[in-house]
């Protein structure tokens, strides 16, 4: 699978989203991310995590295991295409320490990853992201490079972190 989501039908994606949007399409969802901007390679890897019970959210299991790869595919397309270009951002705020090691996967500000296997951070809700690393580090959301990574942060570590990822312009709310 490609970054560019050449498997996947963008539009019958779009058309199928609207299941998605009474979550992931509102802003006051604090808990819930956005998805406009991953790579389809990370949007089809987290929906396979679900349908395998490797994620540990019970609703999104259940809507994972709904559709087919080819529906997985074509809402990876949908959601790709709102990418962030590989422009570099203006932070708003100081970089707090720790950032630099998340760009080491995650791309320069978190906005173009390295691997597309990886996340993009920037734009990425904050109450998600403090909940998905604080996951990480106890172990309760399994992926052995995030539980070395953040393994030792404290929680003012993680909360600056997901401010800081957050204030970056990259994901949009889709």
């Amino acid at each position: 699978m490609t970054s560019n989501a050449a498997d996947g039908d963008a539009e019958a994606g779009r058309r199928k989203t609207v299941t998605c949007n009474g979550c992931h399409g509102q802003a006051n969802m604090k808990a819930v991310p956005n998805l406009g901007g991953q790579s389809a390679t990370y949007f089809i890897a987290a929906m396979r995590a679900y349908q395998d019970a490797k994620r540990g959210h019970a609703t999104m299991r259940d809507v994972a295991k709904a559709y087919s790869d080819k529906e997985l595919k074509n809402f990876a397309a949908y959601y790709a295409q709102f990418a962030a270009s590989a422009e570099t951002p203006v932070p708003g705020s100081e970089t707090p320490a720790g950032a630099r090691a998340c760009e080491t996967c995650h791309g320069v500000f978190g906005r173009v990853p390295v691997n597309p296997d990886s996340a993009v951070l920037a734009g990425q809700k904050p109450v998600y992201l403090k909940t998905a690393l604080r996951e990480y580090r106890e172990g309760t959301r399994p992926h052995a490079v995030m539980r070395e990574a953040v393994g030792d942060l404290q929680d003012a570590e993680i909360d600056a972190l997901a401010e800081y990822f957050a204030g970056l312009p990259g994901l949009v709310v889709k």
